[in-house]
């Protein structure tokens, strides 16, 4: 669970990260964000408790964690190869797809008390929701604001998780280097969150 307090320092920080973004895709962003802004803020990041962030908020506080770890990789990794930005963006909406589709939110309370206490699950997926992997409703949203991704942006939203996903295994040894340090931020933070 998540406090009030840190709900807000989350908040800040996205709108301070955002406020840096160049003007074009700010003002995109910020428009996207009036819009499922709350979406983005309360929903979780993942639907069982034994997954990670599996609370309201969730999903932000994964975002920011990435993030910062992606600044920490690249400042060890590959130093000044892109602008804070370009991190920030990747690392604040790898999973925005976690949001849902279409004011249709992704994840619904599972009211059923036996399986969040025996199983973990907090969440079910909504079945009211068009249904789309992750990063695909990531990429859908995306472009329904008009917020234009570069080819390795894209790329890098895409294989997020790595080769976890069958449907990467085509890329295997050929990630964009953006892609692998996602791939990396986005594992680290999780087990850390895990924890």
């Amino acid at each position: 669970m998540m406090d009030d307090n840190k709900k807000m320092k989350n908040l800040d920080m996205v709108v301070k990260l955002v406020s840096a973004f160049p003007d074009g895709r700010r003002q995109k962003v910020t428009d996207m964000m009036d819009d499922i802004g709350e979406e983005y803020f309360c929903a979780p990041a993942s639907s069982k408790s034994q997954f990670h962030n599996a609370f309201p908020g969730g999903l932000c506080d994964h975002s920011l964690t990435v993030a910062m770890t992606l600044k920490r990789l690249q400042k060890d990794l590959c130093p000044n190869r892109w602008p804070n930005h370009q991190l920030a963006f990747v690392g604040l909406f790898h999973d925005l797809g976690k949001c849902g589709v279409d004011g249709k939110q992704r994840y619904v309370v599972n009211a059923d008390k036996w399986q969040q206490e025996k199983w973990g699950k907090m969440y079910n997926i909504n079945p009211d929701m068009v249904h789309m992997t992750i990063d695909d409703a990531t990429i859908y949203t995306l472009q329904k604001y008009d917020i234009k991704l570069t080819a390795e942006e894209y790329l890098a939203i895409k294989l997020a998780d790595g080769q976890y996903v069958a449907e990467n295994k085509d890329y295997a040894m050929r990630e964009p280097d953006l892609g692998l340090l996602l791939h990396w931020a986005d594992l680290w933070s999780t087990k850390q969150e895990k924890v």
